[in-house]
């Protein structure tokens, strides 16, 4: 019984382990446009010509709301690229191929992203992707362990945080004469 017991517990803190360090890797194997329009759209916002704004809310009417006070607050006369997104039932898995769905929205652009394993993982690695000016990224103002908790369990947490970090790990990897896009956290 108490090899038994020991044997679980080693194999729990293993796992939690594992989990801790993959949470900060960009684990995506491959993105895919999901129509000949976003096949067309993707490209153009590639280089240092959009924002991304990650965004919980799917509706226009909060994503022109979003628009409005981050341009209200920032001086950008560039396009907003707001993402969406949609995790897979099954996030246990360690590599997933990303669909993605991009179309104009006034100015802007709609980025919608299926099959995602983590929603901070698929953000940082779209911005290695399209390469933006800045990110805008959301806080939940939540406490700081249940998040890291809900993100090691279920790919969902405080987003913004763990996409810096995400970021930060990869980009010790890249060569430092690489521009990289300025991080704003905003308060929810």
């Amino acid at each position: 019984m108490i090899i038994g017991s020991a044997f679980i517990l080693l194999v729990l803190v293993v796992s939690t382990v594992s989990r801790s360090v993959r949470a900060t890797e960009i684990r995506v194997s491959e993105a895919d446009f999901v129509d000949q329009a976003s096949t067309e759209l993707g490209p153009s916002l590639v280089g240092k010509k959009v924002h991304i704004v990650s965004m919980k809310a799917r509706s226009p009417e909060a994503r022109a709301e979003k628009g409005a006070e981050i341009r209200r607050y920032y001086r950008i006369d560039e396009p907003l690229a707001f993402v969406h997104v949609n995790l897979l039932d099954n996030r246990s898995e360690f590599l997933a191929p990303l669909e993605v769905a991009v179309r104009r929205e006034g100015r802007d652009y709609v980025i919608e992203v299926h099959g995602a394993i983590a929603i901070a993982n698929t953000i940082a690695y779209l911005s290695e992707m399209v390469d933006p000016i800045s990110i805008f990224l959301s806080l939940t103002r939540q406490d700081l362990t249940r998040q890291a908790f809900r993100f090691l369990l279920f790919g969902e947490g405080e987003t913004g945080l763990l996409v810096y970090a995400i970021l930060l790990r990869y980009w010790e990897w890249t060569p430092e004469d690489d521009v990289r896009p300025r991080i704003h956290l905003l308060s929810d």
